[in-house]
């Protein structure tokens, strides 16, 4: 048996993943050599192929936005238009097979004393901001009004994709290290 299954969808949507080789479920998470090697390019190829998606939906919204065509199909539309989803959040996961919770500090000012102050930030829902080489600059995304990161589930669970917010907290990260990525549905982040 092949240790590995072509996966090539001709539809536009799939367009970005194609060809694409993904791991069988018997071989997930081995140690050996060839296989970490394998791993990496694996978690590379589907940042890029998020990346690529991403740009392309901004690209998209940029053509839609200076065309007249835009205006008069805004003004003859039968219902209010639908904001098209922009990012592809996903999980990546350490090289044990365990969620990765990425850390981050921001700045705010605090209301009553006027000083500004650092709040850490933690978050195991990311999006791709950039790629190079083996290296990826990842934003932590968060859910509004709820912040709990205990674990993976506790910050998704009854979780509504487009309450999910960009914090502008971003990392830089060695893709080496990743064994697995785990996409989330398509949402709109402003």
């Amino acid at each position: 048996m092949d240790r590995y299954r072509s996966y090539r969808e001709h539809d536009d949507k799939n367009r970005f993943f194609s060809p694409y080789r993904y791991e069988s479920s018997d071989d997930h998470c081995m140690d050996t050599r060839e296989k970490k090697d394998d791993r990496k390019s694996c978690v590379k190829d589907i940042l890029k192929a998020i990346l690529h998606a991403q740009k392309e939906v901004e690209k998209q919204k940029m053509e839609h936005r200076s065309s007249c065509k835009s205006c008069f199909d805004d003004l003859f539309a039968e219902k209010k238009k639908e904001i098209k989803k922009n990012t592809i959040p996903f999980i990546l996961y350490n090289e044990d097979c365990k969620p990765f919770k990425a850390i981050g500090v921001m700045e705010y000012t605090c209301q009553q004393t006027k000083q500004t102050k650092l709040s850490c930030v933690s978050s195991y829902i990311l999006k791709i901001k950039e790629l190079d080489d083996n290296c990826a600059v990842l934003e932590l995304l968060v859910f509004k009004h709820d912040h709990r990161t205990q674990n993976v589930c506790c910050q998704i669970n009854h979780k509504e994709a487009k309450d999910l917010v960009g914090t502008g907290i971003c990392i830089t990260v060695d893709l080496s290290c990743f064994c697995a990525v785990s996409c989330l549905p398509a949402a709109c982040l402003h």
